[in-house]
């Protein structure tokens, strides 16, 4: 039976929703320049560009196919995404946006040399003026401004490793015979100057093709100056890695034979596989590799521990158990594995098994954080699946060692190296970082901390990150001695049916990928979406929401998200707090008004801050890794809108002190109410893009919360009275039903 107080959340019905079309407007602002002496310097910078290609050609991959690579930029202000018809119209096409006035684009030599003749054409009469006006120079695209920031930092320290283990990335969006042409005259290239190719060279989901190849250091210049070379980085590696102590055997653990193991929601956990005690191996539904000679185990079972049952200390010592997921294991972390094999046993497996399973931890992460202004080519691949197979990541912000040369967490927090690693960038993802659920002596971070190891935001291009958060165990360190102290935050399942300690980022984000499981296990059609829109909506915030100021707010979401993962609250109403929830989806030509009901018994409350409505809506907009800061397609911004005394609907000012940012995949909000009319309040939603020239459909996902502050009323009861929403229609398990 449902606790007393346990109801199901509510469904917004199409009748409760108004589409209203919307009219796109832009603005041009014109330059007050002297365009004899801009031509001028247009003209010399093509001149410099056509010198500086001429220099390379002999040793140019590119130099066979007739085509130019050099950059553009535009004065601050004006945007590369809204000076189409300039590009098109000098036969300049954009291959990647590096920032809202800088592209990297690309022209026929035939073209370059119209162009330079219209430059001059400009110079001596003004002609195309409403063009050139908006270019404020070009330049060319070579040498170290290829390499990303941690590349350039190993080649500018004082010891420079003899060799360079890199991925040689081309410029996107050229045509497939270019590229057959530039990857022959790369690979002849390598050979030639002693360098040796790892693998095939591989492409990106974009098409992009990808070289991983090891060169002398001292040859590195050589593909700096390569046209065909958009960008070069050193490669990433993956591992999973764990160690037990002092343990207590649990060997003898069996499921509760009441709980109906196939009706378990399933969470595919992506690691070096899961080996769990023979009364447990029922909850596995599949064992899987793809290419790997395998993992040790050791890793995965500790992840998929926590997967299936949270934090198992709280059912011990019976032997006898409830797990809350079941696990498909999939085997793919052997050792060190570089990015271009990763990505391959990813899609493989994702391929594999995502018509059955919807929800994948990933609990393995790079070793140095991320640069932020480009996206890692992980975090890309990610978002590309999770666009593509209509599944979700939940992903590890990454650990780091600082713990173990800082005296303080706050010198840990202020270090640049304490930033989330790769994949944690991932757009789409979510991401969960680790909070001590204890404190102990001689550790860094006490209860309610971020983690001693957690590596935290911000993430790509100044985005939040990590999105929740989840209570990990401790790290302590006495006269250089480290350990794990035993809690129920730090105990798991190891590979030999141990309960053994452990702690890191690892173990967090499985927390998050079981209770998002529990979520859409509840969830009419395994709708993904709404299952993660109802986990932000409801996660927990470990500061004080009522004191805490923007910069402050700005700070805690990248320490710890939106806060704890919150399974109940997400799982259900209550008779004091309803939520609304929708899906559906919105393009740029179509806004939607959707009614939400405040009820009457609620507005007759009289006081300060009586009523609390909270709003999330989640979209999962395009991607595109060529357009540089501008790599999310779509944002979806959401407003309330109340009744009033004379009937209309007015705006309301919406409390900025919760996730709004924009351009970001949630928008999210929280206001307080002490008088207000009853009746119908209106969220309007409202999507803003990027890029598309189509109209795209963006899908979206919306929870709506009206809270009595006081716990007391039964809100609920009103608004299911008047037969406007009904209640989502959920699978009970026998786990939901233990009270």
């Amino acid at each position: 039976m449902m606790s007393d107080k346990r109801r199901n959340h509510l469904w917004i019905p199409d009748e409760e929703v108004t589409r209203v079309d919307k009219k796109p407007t832009g603005r041009t602002t014109p330059r007050n320049i002297s365009f004899t002496e801009h031509g001028q310097k247009l003209s010399s910078s093509l001149q410099s560009i056509k010198q500086a290609i001429e220099n390379v050609s002999e040793d140019d991959s590119l130099s066979d196919t007739g085509l130019m690579i050099f950059k553009v930029e535009l004065p601050d202000g004006e945007k590369i995404k809204d000076k189409k018809d300039l590009f098109t119209s000098t036969g300049m096409e954009v291959k990647v946006v590096k920032s809202e006035n800088k592209a990297v684009i690309a022209t026929t030599k035939n073209q370059f040399q119209s162009l330079k003749k219209r430059i001059d054409d400009y110079t001596r009469s003004g002609s195309g003026k409403t063009y050139f006006d908006y270019i404020e120079d070009f330049k060319p695209y070579l040498g170290s401004e290829k390499n990303s920031s941690s590349l350039q930092k190993t080649t500018c320290s004082d010891a420079v490793p003899d060799s360079l283990d890199i991925q040689l990335m081309l410029v996107p969006n050229l045509r497939e015979e270019i590229y057959d042409l530039a990857i022959k005259r790369l690979v002849e290239k390598i050979g030639d100057r002693d360098g040796i190719i790892q693998e095939e060279p591989y492409y990106l989901s974009d098409n992009t093709p990808v070289i991983r190849v090891i060169i002398p250091s001292n040859s590195l210049f050589h593909y700096e100056n390569d046209s065909a070379i958009y960008r070069i980085e050193e490669t990433d590696f993956f591992s999973a890695d764990a160690a037990s102590k002092d343990a207590i055997d649990l060997n003898a653990l069996e499921l509760d034979d009441s709980v109906l193991i196939d009706k378990l929601p399933i969470v595919t956990v992506l690691d070096s596989g899961v080996n769990f005690p023979e009364g447990l191996e029922p909850l596995i539904l599949h064992h899987w590799t793809d290419g790997s000679s395998g993992g040790d185990s050791e890793h995965g079972t500790k992840v998929a521990s926590r997967v299936a049952f949270k934090y198992i200390c709280d059912q011990l010592p019976s032997t006898k158990i409830t797990p809350r997921t079941r696990i498909i294991d999939c085997n793919i972390l052997d050792g060190s594995v570089p990015v271009n094999v990763f990505i391959k046993r990813i899609q493989n497996a994702v391929a594999t098994f995502c018509d059955i399973s919807k929800i994948y931890n990933l609990s393995a992460n790079a070793s140095s954080p991320i640069e932020g202004d480009e996206m890692s080519i992980l975090g890309y691949e990610l978002d590309a699946l999770q666009l593509k197979r209509n599944v979700q990541f939940v992903i590890s912000a990454g650990n780091h060692q600082l713990w173990s040369t800082e005296s303080c967490l706050e010198d840990i927090l202020d270090d640049d190296d304490s930033r989330v690693s790769a994949p944690a960038d991932s757009m789409l993802s979510v991401v969960v970082g680790a909070t001590s659920g204890e404190t102990h002596p001689n550790s860094l971070s006490t209860i309610n901390e971020v983690s001693s190891y957690s590596r935290i935001g911000s993430g790509f291009n100044g985005f939040s990150k990590p999105d929740l958060t989840a209570y990990g165990g401790c790290i302590t360190c006495i006269a250089g001695s480290v350990s794990v102290p035993e809690d129920k935050y730090s105990l798991l399942l190891d590979k030999n049916g141990q309960l053994t300690p452990d702690a890191g980022t690892s173990f967090t984000a499985p927390v998050v990928a079981g209770d998002f499981a529990e979520i859409l296990g509840i969830i009419p059609n395994q709708d993904i979406l709404l299952a993660k829109a109802l986990l932000y909506h409801n996660a927990m915030p470990i500061w004080d929401e009522d004191s805490i100021t923007d910069e402050e707010l700005a700070y805690a979401h990248n320490l710890y998200g939106r806060g704890l993962s919150n399974v109940d609250e997400s799982k259900y109403s209550s008779p004091s707090k309803v939520t609304f929830v929708r899906t559906g989806t919105l393009n740029k030509v179509t806004k939607e008004r959707v009614t939400i009901y405040m009820p009457e018994i609620l507005a007759a409350q009289v006081g300060r801050n009586v009523a609390k409505v909270s709003v999330t809506c989640i979209s999962m907009p395009p991607v595109d890794r060529t357009k540089g800061t501008e790599y999310l397609g779509a944002y979806i911004r959401a407003s309330l809108k109340k009744s009033s005394s004379d009937g209309r609907l007015k705006p309301v000012q919406q409390d900025f002190k919760v996730g709004r940012q924009k351009w970001d995949v949630c928008h999210q909000f929280t206001k307080l109410f002490s008088k207000f009319e009853a009746g119908d309040w209106q969220i309007w939603l409202e999507l803003f893009s990027r890029w598309d020239e189509e109209n795209i459909d963006v899908p979206y996902a919306l929870a709506v919360t009206i809270e009595d502050v006081s716990n007391t009323l039964d809100v609920y009861s009103e608004i299911e009275a008047l037969n406007r929403y009904r209640a989502i229609n959920t699978l009970r398990l026998r786990l939901d039903s233990q009270s």
